[in-house]
């Protein structure tokens, strides 16, 4: 795949992404890795509390939440946590 613009939040959804020419899992939870045209990835739990299930990806300077309620798109941390609880 050709090298293209940096993932943002504008352009997810959209554009084909390459994928991960590398690709590790952290002890703590999550994964992590490049893809075939350079672009960094990750995943990642915000909480370590089993009750709040919810992780963070991010690529490139684009990024939304995936939990056991769906997934959510929102502008920071707290606010994603905020729609993760009025799910319930």
């Amino acid at each position: 795949m050709s090298v293209q613009a940096e993932t943002t939040k504008d352009n997810i959804w959209t554009i084909p992404h390459a994928t991960p020419e590398v690709f590790y899992t952290h002890p703590a939870g999550g994964f992590y890795g490049v893809t075939t045209d350079g672009e960094l990835f990750r995943q990642y739990p915000l909480f370590t509390d089993s009750s709040i299930l919810i992780h963070k990806f991010a690529i490139g300077t684009a990024f939304f939440y995936v939990s056991d309620r769906g997934f959510i798109k929102a502008s920071s941390d707290l606010v994603a946590i905020s729609m993760y609880l009025a799910r319930a």
